[in-house]
Order: C-alpha cells, then structure tokens, then sequence
C-alpha cells in the first residue's frame, strides 16, 4: 500500500501490515486524546486527584503534577517558571492538541491552584533528583477514531517509527533544518527557521544556540536523526524484520546482544559513535551517501551541547494493557506504551490515514 507523500518526506515508507486501515479522523475534539503520563509507577491523573500517592524521597525536588490542554510541555513549563519560579524539568514532551497529565519537578512551595484557564498544578512528593529525559515508565492514552469504515483488526505491535509531532507536518521539516546545521550551512539553517517563526541574526552556531536556544538546535539534530532511523527502520520492513547474522537484538533484561541470541531486532539512531555490522552498516553506508552525510559531523566540537553521539532503538514497539470498543462508527482505545513511543505511530498502522493532517496526525 502507498503511504501519503507526507509519510515519505518524514522516512516513513511503509507499513507493518498489509491492507486498508480503517480510516477515520482523531484529535477531533481535546477530549479525543488523552495522554496520562506514568512515572514510579503512578499516573499523573490519578496522583493530580488524590487517588494514588507520590513518594517523597529527598527535601531538594518537589515534584507536581498538571492538568493542560491547548500548549505543549515547554509552553507549559515556561508558564509554571513565570507563575512559580525555579527551574522546571520534566521527562517527556506532550502534545498540545490533547488533555494532558503530566509530572514536573521544580524548587519551591504552593498549593493547588489554576495557573490559567485549564491548567492545574499540585504538589504530590519530592525527590532527591530533578526530572530527566527518559526518566518516566511511559504514557497511558485514550483515544477516540471516529468515523472509521472498518472493523479494525489491532496489532499488538507496530513499526516504532518517530512519528508526525518529531518532524512537523508542512515543510521546513525540523529534521531538513538539522540536517543543514550538520552540514555546518547556517544561511539554509536561519533561513528555514526564520520560515518556522524564529527571527536569528546566527552567523556562527554559538551566536545561533545565543538567539534561539541550545535545546531547540539539540532538537533539529535529534530530528534529522529520528528521520535516518526511520528510513532506515522502513528498508528493514520492506527486507524482512527477522534477525540475521550481524543484527543486534534486545534481550528480555533489557541487554544488547548480538544475534544468533534470542531478543527483539533493535537498529541505529545514527550518531557520531555508531558502530554497527551486517545489513545495519550496508544500510546506513547506502543511506549517509544519499545524504552527503558522514557520522563525524554529528560531533559539533564548535558546540559539543549539540552533538548527537547516537543510540538504539527497537524496530517494532508493543503495545499493552489494549482494550478497545467499536460503537457507532467511532473505536474507543485505551493502551499503554513505554517512553519514546510514539502513539501516533501506533494509530497510523490501524488507520492508514491518506491525508494525515486532515485526519489529525499533527
């Protein structure tokens, strides 16, 4: 099945299974999508309610928990800083179109207030460490697909691509600005991000991370390189997702190991430390030349704060605690999925958008 031009320029290239999706539209109403962070085990909501406790494990961090709709995780995190003051971290980024749960830490005390209009905070616990990236279980969701002409069949499984949210949905695409500041062309980089709504003056990377921020260049180069993983992982779909001879795999304890040894096939985030063999090294040769890329110049000795080193990922990612209902028309799903999996990515292998910015995938 062809996927959608925009599929293409985002890497991802095909599907998992085979056949139509069943369509439909999500993120019609906020209510739709439901995002309810998991951290220690406790869900944001539940915590926000009172329901389940947080634990307080060191005077230094407390930690919050929030209710958002209409704004993104950093929108929302500059808010509590201007609001509350201190510095505020967090472990995932959440989507503006949905009603989010999320934890935060920061320093300071205060009650339970209405920091704006939809927006909740509460103290629950404290830490002895801020939030870090990564550092959550993972994300419960809701989700509503309505209007769907199909009774879908639900993988437990599905390509673990980086999705819509990481690239944007019209061009400038985040990863084609990462891909120029890694080929140390600033005037297509500025220029890109001027289109985005940045106004830079950047005539050196240091002068650019001055105006705009390191972590929103940390951001482009972490694009471009989700872009190369998900073309990469989209070869290895159309070749056969079977371990063979060089392949990694990902044990049961969470262990790399090389295959013949049992575990799920895991491919390269490229990055300046990347070191693979087999089809993964034939592969990323193939793909890096087709790019005019080389991995040292995910090494920014100008500016090391953006430096991609590289990592791995899974090729396919589960899904648990599935339930679903089918009524009138609309599929009502609730899952879990572990951190830095994309339920997007889940929801396009059951719906196989054609238009995905007119069906919500954005």
């Amino acid at each position: 099945m062809r996927v959608p031009e925009l599929d293409e320029r985002l890497g991802m290239l095909t599907y998992l299974t085979e056949g139509d999706g069943i369509g439909g539209r999500i993120k019609e109403r906020l209510s739709d999508f439901i995002v309810d962070e998991v951290l220690m085990r406790r869900r944001a909501s539940r915590v926000l309610l009172g329901v389940e406790d947080f634990p307080s494990e060191g005077p230094c961090h407390y930690v919050v928990a929030a209710k958002f709709t209409k704004m993104g995780t950093r929108e929302l995190a500059s808010l509590i800083n201007r609001e509350l003051g201190g510095r505020v971290r967090y472990a995932g980024l959440k989507d503006a179109r949905a009603i989010a749960f999320q934890f935060f830490s920061l320093e300071g005390r205060f009650r339970l207030r209405e920091v704006r209009n939809g927006v909740w905070i509460r103290p629950v616990g404290r830490l002895h460490e801020p939030l870090s990236k990564g550092r959550n279980d993972g994300n419960h969701f809701t989700v509503v697909v309505r209007g769907g002409a199909l009774t879908p069949s639900i993988p437990d499984r599905f390509p673990n691509f980086f999705s819509y949210q990481r690239f944007g949905v019209r061009p400038p695409f985040n990863h084609e600005i990462g891909r120029a500041l890694i080929l140390r062309d600033l005037r297509s980089a500025t220029s890109m991000m001027a289109e985005q709504g940045y106004e830079t003056q950047g005539r050196s990377l240091r002068q650019l991370a001055s105006e705009v921020g390191v972590e929103l260049l940390r951001f482009y180069v972490h694009s471009y390189q989700s872009y190369l993983f998900n073309v990469l992982l989209s070869k290895r779909l159309l070749e056969g997702l079977n371990p063979r001879e060089g392949d990694l795999v990902i044990k049961e304890n969470g262990e790399v190991a090389l295959y013949p040894e049992d575990g799920e096939l895991v491919l390269p985030i490229p990055g300046a430390y990347t070191r693979v063999r087999g089809w993964a090294s034939e592969a990323l040769r193939d793909l890096l030349s087709e790019e005019s890329v080389s991995l040292d110049l995910f090494l920014f000795r100008e500016l090391p704060e953006i430096s991609a080193l590289g990592d791995l990922r899974a090729a396919l990612a589960r899904v648990k605690s599935l339930a679903s209902l089918w009524r009138e028309n609309n599929l009502i799903l609730s899952f879990f999925l572990d951190r830095g999996t994309y339920a997007t990515s889940f929801l396009r292998e059951i719906i196989k958008p054609k238009d995905p910015v007119a069906q919500g995938f954005h």
